[in-house]
Parts: C-alpha cells; sequence; structure tokens
C-alpha cells in the first residue's frame, strides 16, 4: 500500500510473495497483483519502477538469491509434502490463515511440522551431503530465482520474446483487470467493488 502525501510504502505483505498465492490449494489467485479501483491512478509510476528494476536487475538479484535460499522462510514452500510424509494430511493453510499470529501458533507447536522441518533445513553441518528437504528447497528457490530473472528481462510472459517495459506493464495491468483471472478470486476480497 502506498501512503497517500508522501508516496511511501505502508504495508506488504510478504504472505504471498513469490507468487506463492497463485499455487495455494485452496483460492489460488490468478492475478499477478490486486489491482483495485483506487490503485488504478497509482500505476503512473509502474512503468518508470520497472524500468529501475530492470537498471539494477543484477544487484536486486544478488539479494533475492540470499532471500529465496534462506532456510528460516523456505518452511513454509515445502509444508504440505512434510505433512503427507508425516501422516497429518491436512494442509497448514487449511488451518490457518497465514497471518502472523497463525504461523506463530504453528511455529510455537510442541508437536508441530514446522519445528522438525526447520532443524532439519537448518542443519548446515550435515556430512552425508544434500538431503531430501535440502534438494527440494533448492529447487523452489531456484524456480523462484529464475522466474524473478525472467520478469526482469521482460520473458515473464513469453520466454523466447522480451517485452518492453511498456509493453509489459500493458500485459500486467490487463491479467490485473481480467474478468477470467478476478472470478476465480477469494470472495472475500471483494474484487466486485
Amino acid at each position: 500500500m502506498l501512503e497517500r502525501k508522501t508516496g511511501k510504502i505502508v504495508h506488504i505483505d510478504f504472505g504471498d510473495c513469490f507468487e506463492v498465492a497463485m499455487h495455494r490449494d485452496k483460492f489460488p489467485e490468478k492475478v499477478p497483483f490486486r489491482l483495485t479501483r483506487m490503485l488504478t491512478h497509482a500505476m503512473e509510476t509502474y512503468e518508470i519502477s520497472m524500468q529501475v528494476l530492470r537498471d539494477n536487475k543484477e544487484s536486486l538479484m544478488a539479494v533475492l538469491e540470499a532471500f529465496v535460499y534462506d532456510p528460516l522462510i523456505n518452511w513454509r514452500w515445502m509444508q504440505a509434502d512434510v505433512e503427507v510424509r508425516q501422516g497429518q494430511g491436512q494442509n497448514i493453510y487449511q488451518r490457518t490463515s497465514g497471518s502472523p499470529a497463525d504461523l506463530a501458533w504453528v511455529a510455537a507447536r510442541p508437536q508441530g511440522v514446522a519445528l522438525p522441518l526447520r532443524a532439519n533445513e537448518n542443519n548446515i553441518f550435515n556430512a552425508g551431503g544434500e538431503t531430501g528437504v535440502q534438494k527440494v528447497r533448492n529447487k523452489h528457490a531456484l524456480l523462484v530465482y529464475n522466474r524473478v530473472q525472467h520478469k526482469l528481462t521482460g520473458h515473464d510472459f513469453n520466454e523466447g520474446i522480451a517485452l518492453s517495459v511498456e509493453d509489459q506493464v500493458d500485459k500486467l495491468i490487463q491479467q490485473a483487470m481480467s474478468l477470467e483471472n478476478l472470478c476465480q478470486c477469494f470472495a472475500g476480497w471483494c474484487v466486485f467493488w
């Protein structure tokens, strides 16, 4: 969200970053971002922002690489796989909303899934090479890294053709306003407003 007078970022929900919302079991979002009617006027700066991101993509990708390979955040990507292996069956996202309070509840559970997985991921002294958890984590990290790299080079819609900044922004806005994409969103978001 943008603060109207200063233009500063007020809130960013990192719970759905790296297109996590597009791959949820329940109510996956098809829109690249939530474009409300209140934000349509703010989109003038989108082309400038995209150009700045493209101009500084090497620095951004260096920071992103450390971020996506961070073992403290990757446990969320593999939550469903671990629960199936442990026989719990129900996905953690069916029990929690993803809010900080719910995530704290998951982390504090004495028999919880997050604690054993974190312990396995943080075992950097494993002399036996990559474990299955580490391989899955690295696979997801590489997918996220490559997806962001495609976006920064204009290849996010078609890997063969690099779009100009203007064309890429237009395509993103078209997807965000597409009725086919909006009709699949969670009804509580009230996309019809």
